[in-house]
């Protein structure tokens, strides 16, 4: 039984990778795949998309200038901390 089942799964997977080069190969030579980029792009860049993904995007830039402020107030207090040290010693 499990033979059966190994030799199905092969014949599957043999045929879905056929049906794959068959694709690929018919839509090189009917120049499908010369549009793809363009049609990407120009989908990534409908206002459909960015009204997606502006929330994400700002997201990252929130937390990007999160990041930024807390390292520069850390800075900030290392410098502050050392000028006291320094302050003290002289």
């Amino acid at each position: 039984m499990n033979n059966r089942r190994g030799m199905m799964s092969s014949l599957l997977t043999i045929g879905a990778a056929s049906a794959a080069i068959y694709g690929i190969t018919k839509g090189v030579q009917n120049g499908t795949f010369q549009r793809l980029p363009e049609t990407i792009s120009n989908t990534l860049n409908s206002p459909q998309v960015q009204q997606l993904t502006q929330p994400l995007q700002n997201l990252v830039n929130n937390q990007n200038t999160q990041q930024l402020n807390n390292a520069v107030q850390q800075g900030t207090d290392n410098l502050q901390q050392q000028m006291g040290i320094n302050q003290n010693n002289q």
